[in-house]
């Protein structure tokens, strides 16, 4: 079915459009972006509306409450892929068009969407990786494949890829969520994280690396890892993933939670925070900025109902306003260079005729205040809108 949204504001996934726009689209893409009106068996008024590309939240932790059991079972993988499939639709509810799992038990992650992409179920985008690779006992150890050699590293970055993943997860330090692991502390080696990127790269694939410490952001940048994700850069750092070309990720929500809950459940995640993280985190922010390093809006949402997903994105990219970026940066954030970051920005990630209609559509004017995400109206995946408030 073909739809228009006449006389509108947009937001292309890198800038916003002078003037008012109008897009014609239906459930095989983006047809035409123009300045005058479309007619189409479903019209929409876009006066007064803002217009984005639908929004991506480059890392989640779908299924991780159940994943993170030491006590599961294989039968859990159908209960872990139920979970994920309802987790993945509430993401509609907030504008979000496409999720990034960055590690689920039973790699029941990949399976879902495997069925989402063959239509056997609805759901937004998922980019999966299965189970993350680390250190016996390492960060995240309930779901990871073991590795403790080189070798055993190389194996298991084929086996995912085997297994379908778009790409391959790297636990590179400790972390908060797993209890008894010391964040910051090195774990994978900078040569079995070179082993799992030239496995990746060798078929199109990629890997991104946790790492809350610089040692092992160094080395997973050394190691060509594309994504590095959580850690509190400092400027060698920052240097080098300029240098590298790497991609940045902060999940700054998930430390803000932290630090700000009260709930006994997660004092032991509390006890490891420094309250010093976010002025850190703001600092990394900065760094991007100053040496051109492109910034992946992500939550870490998903393990617990501490960091929810869908909401938690909006709060992330108001902390990215807040901590100096502006609401247009914030949004490219969560649009054109997540895609890119993904490489799936051929498809999706920026509103242009061929590309996928996956699109979000606000009362208010998110370019101009990132707060305004708060006003999603409507959510289109593939085409078809799926979420009207």
């Amino acid at each position: 079915m073909k739809t228009a949204i006449n006389d509108v504001k947009i937001f292309d996934g890198t800038k916003t459009l002078e003037g008012r726009w109008s897009v014609l689209f239906d459930e095989m893409g983006i047809l035409e972006v123009g300045e005058g009106h479309y007619t189409a068996e479903l019209v929409i008024d876009g006066k007064g509306r803002t217009l984005t590309p639908g929004l991506i939240d480059g890392h989640v932790h779908m299924g991780a409450s159940l994943s993170m059991s030491p006590n599961r079972d294989e039968g859990d993988k159908i209960k872990c892929g139920a979970i994920i499939a309802d987790q993945a639709r509430t993401a509609w509810r907030y504008g979000i068009t496409t999720l990034c799992n960055c590690g689920t038990a039973s790699d029941a992650d990949i399976y879902v969407s495997e069925l989402i992409r063959e239509g056997i179920i609805e759901g937004p985008t998922i980019i999966a990786c299965g189970r993350v690779l680390s250190i016996t006992g390492g960060h995240g150890w309930s779901m990871s494949v073991a590795c403790d050699s080189e070798f055993e590293t190389l194996k298991a970055a084929r086996e995912q890829i085997r297994l379908n993943a778009d790409f391959v997860k790297l636990m590179a330090t400790g972390g908060m969520g797993t209890k008894n692991s010391i964040p910051n502390v090195p774990q994978l080696t900078e040569g079995q994280m070179r082993a799992a990127s030239e496995a990746a790269n060798e078929v199109g694939k990629f890997t991104r690396a946790h790492a809350t410490g610089l040692e092992g952001a160094k080395r997973a940048i050394r190691a060509g890892v594309r994504i590095i994700d959580h850690v509190q850069m400092d400027e060698e750092t920052a240097e080098m993933m300029e240098e590298a070309g790497a991609y940045y990720c902060p999940t700054i929500v998930t430390r803000y939670n932290i630090l700000h809950t009260e709930d006994p459940r997660y004092q032991y995640m509390r006890q490891k925070a420094d309250p010093g993280d976010l002025d850190r985190k703001k600092k990394a922010l900065m760094l991007c900025r100053e040496h051109g390093i492109p910034v992946i809006a992500g939550t870490d949402a998903g393990p617990s109902d501490m960091v929810l997903i869908g909401p938690s994105l909006w709060t992330e990219l108001k902390i990215y306003q807040e901590f100096g970026l502006s609401s247009e940066e914030a949004l490219r954030a969560a649009t054109y260079d997540a895609a890119r970051a993904l490489r799936i920005d051929d498809v999706t990630g920026s509103i242009a005729a061929g590309k996928r209609a996956d699109l979000a559509l606000f009362e208010g004017d998110p370019t101009e205040d990132v707060e305004r995400v708060d006003t999603l109206a409507m959510t289109f995946q593939g085409g078809v809108l799926q979420y009207k408030v």
